[in-house]
């Protein structure tokens, strides 16, 4: 007997893969929806490479038009944010072959666990910044200031208050984000190492 699917994660493919379904139809909602959901992660993913915004969006949209062009002729896709994720490595592989740049250093065999973990630090660094535009004023304003690498001496004199207080907040600003990626991402491993690794202070 085929078992359900138990976790958030195939709940997502799933959605994501009923989308394509409707996509294939010329359902323009459905590819709307795929396109915001992915959009600024693959973004932030293509920069990695191409190290240019521009660039990084053409790239990221030229696909999704390629993807709507194609949506009666698309072959079965079994893993959607995989997919994505494979077909923006290789239109940046291509860019910067065809640029004769020189290439950022990725794997030529991209497996399954390292490209989870890529995609995974990808979606929470976009969030990252987003949660922290909804934290209190003066905790965001130095908790922005923090992840641009400012200490909190030089965070203290720009804002004209008490490093002591600098502190305070930071540790309240790490204490909410933290609380909110262990919800949002509960069964992932790489979730509390990663978290270490952005608040590093």
């Amino acid at each position: 007997m085929t078992q359900a699917p138990s976790n958030a994660e195939d709940k997502v493919e799933q959605t994501d893969n009923y989308l394509l379904q409707l996509i294939r139809q010329g359902d323009c909602m459905s590819f709307t929806t795929l396109f915001k959901k992915y959009y600024k992660v693959l973004v932030l993913f293509a920069h990695s490479f191409v190290k240019d915004k521009d660039v990084a969006e053409d790239l990221v949209q030229s696909f999704f038009c390629k993807l709507w062009e194609d949506r009666l002729t698309m072959a079965k896709i079994t893993n959607c944010k995989n997919y994505f994720y494979i077909a923006i490595r290789n239109r940046c592989h291509n860019y910067i072959r065809n640029n004769k740049l020189i290439p950022v250093p990725f794997p030529d065999n991209l497996t399954e666990d390292n490209l989870l973990n890529t995609i995974i630090e990808e979606e929470i660094s976009v969030k990252l910044i987003e949660k922290i535009q909804l934290l209190p004023e003066k905790c965001r304003n130095i908790m922005l200031m923090k992840i641009q690498g400012m200490d909190n001496k030089t965070i203290a004199a720009t804002l004209h208050i008490r490093e002591e207080t600098v502190r305070s907040q930071i540790h309240r600003g790490k204490e909410i984000l933290k609380n909110h990626f262990q919800m949002a991402y509960p069964a992932l491993w790489i979730v509390p190492s990663f978290l270490e690794s952005i608040f590093f202070f």
